[in-house]
Formats: structure tokens, sequence, C-alpha cells
């Protein structure tokens, strides 16, 4: 080996130890200090809270309106549902908007929906059905604009 070489050698080897000496401070020393809970990231109702159990919903059209039913699903998953299903409803005449139940377990939720959608309890139907995975559904009717939380869901989320 010539003495150019060994030289170059010898300064990458200078050059490693130092940037090692230096920069290994902001290495961090077990997996603790990188990892994040990603469970604190998403958003739980308080009912999911207090039961432990994530509450699917499916929401359809009953209005007509294009994209009703996606921005009431935004509104609904940012506020910690599982909404795991969006589309039109059967038909587009429902006057107002409804919930029907299809588990009979939710009772801790039903409050809690009808607060957050600020719907009419008088518009909640009961249709027990174990083959159906969701627990309910929501059908967005003609009167959404004149729902409480559709002022939440224009002013937040993405327009339709």
């Amino acid at each position: 080996m010539n003495k150019k070489n060994l030289s170059i050698l010898i300064i990458l080897i200078v050059v490693f130890i130092i940037s090692f000496i230096f920069f290994q401070e902001k290495i961090p020393k077990n997996t603790e200090e990188q990892s994040i809970n990603l469970s604190s990231l998403i958003a739980k109702t308080k009912s999911e809270i207090r039961t432990g159990h994530k509450i699917q919903i499916q929401i359809q059209n009953g209005c007509g309106l294009s994209g009703i039913a996606k921005v009431y699903t935004n509104f609904l998953r940012s506020n910690g549902y599982d909404v795991i299903e969006y589309k039109n409803a059967p038909h587009f005449e429902y006057k107002n908007t409804q919930l029907i139940i299809h588990k009979k377990d939710t009772s801790d939720f039903i409050d809690e929906m009808i607060q957050t959608l600020q719907i009419k309890p008088n518009f909640i139907t009961y249709n027990y059905d174990n083959k159906i995975i969701y627990e309910m559904t929501v059908i967005i009717g003609h009167d959404y604009n004149n729902l409480d939380s559709y002022n939440e869901v224009t002013m937040h989320y993405e327009p339709f």
C-alpha cells in the first residue's frame, strides 16, 4: 500500500471515529424512545372509552345529494366512530335522517349518536339482524341541512 492510500484510509477512519462520538447521543438508546402509541392518534367516543368497544356504522345517502354520505363518514370517523361503509340508500325519498339499530347490545351508543348527529330521537328504528356486521345504519334524509351537526360537518370537512 502506498503512502497516498494509507493517508486516505487513516483520514477516513478518523472521520468515522469522530462522527461516531459526536452523533451517538442523537440515536435513541432503546425502542421505547422511538415508538409512538398509535392508538393515541385515533379518536375515541365516550362510549368506547367506557365499554372498550368501537361502534361500527354504515352511512347511507337517502336524500340524493351527491357526496353527503362521504362528508358524514369523515365527520363520524373524526369523532371516533368506525364507519365501515357508505353508499346510496335504496331510494332518495327519506324526508328525515334516520338511525337504524341492528344489534341489541348498542344501547350505550344510541344516545351518543343522537347527540353527535343532533338528530331527533323519534327517527330511530330497530331492525335487529345478526347477519349485519355493523351495529347501526345512518340514513341521511332531506332534512340534512336542518340538522345542527350539518353546520359542523360543512365547516370542518371536505365539501361535496
